[in-house]
């Protein structure tokens, strides 16, 4: 329903990364509640923000929250941007024109032989949207509230090119709502997660849910010609499980190449060796890491350590690439959002905006007025064209 997924490097370069190059495109988590997202076919928007590698100057703008693709929902708007009423009407009517074709009718006809109608609903996990409304999100929160959520657990496979940060929201929105169906005895309580995803997204998901850890069990696809065992398909599967369970709680299959580690007390792949210096079975890929003394952690087997950069990389790296760290001040130890610069970035921006528009709106006026005077100008030689071609005919 959402973006589809994506071949592995391009996700893998997001997840690592975050950006390529000196710009990118962060979406905004937290927007202004007071301003509702304009709606495309999918429900609300995100908010995101294009930042510029030592720039200040930003500029906001509305985008699909599920189609990565502009080929899928072309729908694009500035934050500041006024549409008249014409043109919101337009985009009301061609919502529900490309709405998503599967209705709530067609999924009952769909589910209604695995499932009670009560039991699903249409619904955008990157913006917390119910397609069919208020009635569905009253299903929604009857089937987490059951029994006061005794039982529930959430399973998720989103697309591997959704964005974590809105699905987090969107998943604390709903561990909310099945907190609210909880005793007072049992306010401690967290409800069991699995969200399977790939492993190079650990940091980012861990950021938003520091309870959560990374299982060494490795997620296939029958059905997709990367993520799958065989010999047509990727030898190690990216895909990984993050769940809020403790991991000495769950059983990986000996049969498939899992053993247990009795110093993590986890079950780990058979190539993850413990890594005394670390302490832990580090390898995240499911390859035997080797421990880097200069790093003083475990990196992947084809990473070597650059002197230059001062910590592992792989042999070809460039050392004067791009680095992680604030679009505003250039700092490495916190990103754009959190900058203690931002709220002045903000007003810059705002004044640079405002300067830009006086611009745009002299060299508007200029524009008409040039082709004003050019007008008369063709009028006047067209008029004495005319009584030359009188005079000559009389």
């Amino acid at each position: 329903m959402a973006a589809p997924r994506e071949p592995l490097g391009a996700v893998e370069a997001e997840g690592s990364s975050g950006r390529q190059g000196n710009s990118g495109v962060e979406v905004v988590v937290f927007s202004d509640p007071a301003t509702p997202a304009p709606l495309c076919p999918h429900g609300p928007t995100l908010l995101f923000v294009k930042a510029n590698q030592g720039k200040e100057e930003t500029r906001r703008f509305y985008a699909c929250s599920a189609c990565r693709d502009r080929k899928d929902c072309n729908f694009f708007q500035w934050e500041d941007e006024k549409l008249s009423g014409a043109r919101l009407a337009a985009r009301e009517a061609h919502n529900r024109r490309y709405q998503p074709p599967l209705s709530r009718s067609q999924c009952v006809e769909r589910y209604s032989q695995f499932y009670m109608e009560d039991s699903f609903c249409h619904y955008n996990m990157f913006n917390h949207h119910f397609f069919d409304g208020k009635a569905a999100l009253e299903v929604c929160r009857t089937f987490l509230q059951k029994d006061e959520g005794e039982g529930v657990i959430m399973v998720t496979d989103p697309p591997f090119g959704g964005l974590v940060e809105p699905l987090a929201v969107t998943f604390k929105k709903l561990i909310a709502m099945w907190k609210e169906g909880q005793s007072q005895d049992n306010s401690h309580k967290e409800l069991p997660i699995f969200w399977i995803f790939p492993y190079f997204f650990e940091s980012r998901i861990c950021q938003f849910f520091p309870s959560f850890c990374m299982l060494d069990y490795q997620v296939d696809y029958d059905n997709h010609a990367l993520y799958k065992h065989g010999k047509t398909g990727r030898k190690q599967s990216p895909v990984r499980i993050f769940t809020n369970i403790p991991p000495n709680k769950i059983i990986l299959p000996i049969e498939e190449g899992y053993r247990f580690c009795p110093l993590c007390q986890r079950y780990v792949s058979l190539e993850n060796q413990h890594c005394e210096h670390c302490n832990s079975c580090t390898s995240k890929d499911g390859r035997k890491w080797n421990h880097c003394f200069l790093c003083k952690k475990c990196v992947k087997p084809s990473w070597i350590h650059c002197n230059i950069c001062n910590h592992c990389a792989l042999p070809d790296h460039s050392c004067t690439g791009p680095k992680d760290g604030c679009f505003i001040c250039g700092e490495l130890d916190h990103k754009r959002s959190t900058c203690p610069n931002i709220s002045t970035s903000k007003k810059v921006n705002k004044a640079v905006r405002k300067q830009k528009q006086r611009r745009s709106n002299k060299m508007k006026m200029e524009t008409t007025k040039g082709q004003s005077m050019n007008h008369t100008s063709v009028t006047r030689k067209k008029k004495r064209r005319e009584r030359a071609h009188q005079y000559l005919c009389s």
